[in-house]
């Protein structure tokens, strides 16, 4: 796993905000945005421990294992996608 996956999932599981150089996580009123350059690709309420994804049409490595690092946090957390 790369540091960005770790910092991703670190971000989510403190709901909290980290900004990478393409990479931005925050947190506002319980729900997360995590933001790859301006496409929003994961939605995560802690509230109700769901999460919502869209690779907004990039379908590349790198998207992906962004994505993956969400849902690595939503299987380790018991959150539903």
């Amino acid at each position: 796993m790369r540091s960005y996956q770790k910092e991703i999932i670190n971000a989510l599981i403190n709901k909290m905000d980290w900004m990478g150089s393409n990479t931005n996580v925050e947190t506002k009123n319980g729900v997360t945005e995590v933001t790859y350059y301006r496409t929003k690709i994961a939605v995560v309420n802690h509230g109700n421990k769901t999460a919502k994804f869209d690779n907004g049409g990039w379908t590349n490595a790198a998207t992906t294992a962004r994505i993956n690092a969400v849902k690595e946090f939503c299987n380790d957390y018991g959150y539903t996608y």
